[in-house]
């Protein structure tokens, strides 16, 4: 998320964007073109509509902070169009992005330096990253190894789904449980993860607010600069001191010199 629409697509941000419309095209393609279960088809439609999310906050961000919003939704509007959740023929517009975003990473030499550069962003886009992840690995799992147990209550992808999410967010409502020796494995890894990512969370909530802000970071800057200024100037009228001392001693050497040989002229 960055202010400047011509190289925003180098941040950690547009790196998730980039992970994230391939794995939507995935997504769709599964859901229009290949024969799957109604449970998988709602595990999809979910994460699908979580990734929609995910991009419209991102475009939005983007577009508030954006200089020159008339040029930002020139330049994005198909990505809007293409994030509109529950309509899936749409998603298939995020090639455009695809592709223009590893235009923008192969003439980019400081790839790395900008991620490494810009923490803050790189965790949020690792958080939701991880997140999606989460969710589609959770409920897919489950799914997958509750689906054969008749005591289970986590049924349909919905359901599934549901569990992921407050599972990861480590709530905890009961309404949906692993029943199975599996299914509690599974749970239990994805608990830890949630903790994890909430981890990340809280640590990245304490870096916003104990960093010190753009005014204050400025006000430090320039003040440091002229301390600098001040030790530079010290260190100068330092130097011309030391000129001017040894400057005096040499005439008072030279003084008490010519001093020496007219005493010694007198002398008979």
């Amino acid at each position: 998320m960055n202010t400047n629409d011509n190289k925003d697509d180098t941040k950690p941000m547009s790196l998730l964007s980039l992970i994230l419309s391939v794995m939507a095209l995935f997504v769709i393609s599964a859901l229009l073109f290949f024969p799957i279960r109604e449970e998988t088809r709602q595990i999809l439609i979910g994460l699908d509509f979580v990734i929609c999310t995910i991009f419209i906050l991102q475009l939005s961000i983007d577009l508030i902070r954006s200089a020159n919003k008339r040029l930002f939704l020139k330049k994005h509007w198909i990505d809007f169009i293409a994030s509109v959740p529950m309509i899936e023929p749409l998603r298939f517009a995020r090639i455009f992005h695809i592709l223009r975003v590893i235009l923008v990473i192969r003439s980019s030499r400081s790839l790395v330096k900008q991620i490494l550069s810009n923490r803050k962003e790189t965790t949020i886009a690792s958080i939701l990253l991880l997140l999606v992840i989460l969710l589609t690995l959770g409920s897919s799992v489950m799914l997958f190894v509750e689906g054969h147990s008749p005591d289970a209550n986590i049924k349909t992808g919905a359901d599934a789904l549901w569990w992921a999410l407050v599972t990861i967010s480590t709530v905890g409502y009961g309404d949906h449980f692993p029943v199975t020796t599996a299914g509690k494995i599974v749970a239990s890894a994805i608990i830890l993860c949630g903790v994890g990512l909430f981890g990340m969370i809280s640590g990245l909530i304490t870096s916003v607010i104990t960093s010190p802000s753009k005014m204050q970071a400025l006000k430090a800057a320039q003040k440091e600069k002229q301390m600098k200024e001040l030790l530079e100037q010290q260190q100068a009228i330092l130097q011309r001191l030391e000129k001017l001392e040894r400057k005096m001693s040499k005439d008072i050497d030279k003084l008490h010199h010519n001093a020496a040989s007219e005493q010694q002229k007198r002398e008979p």
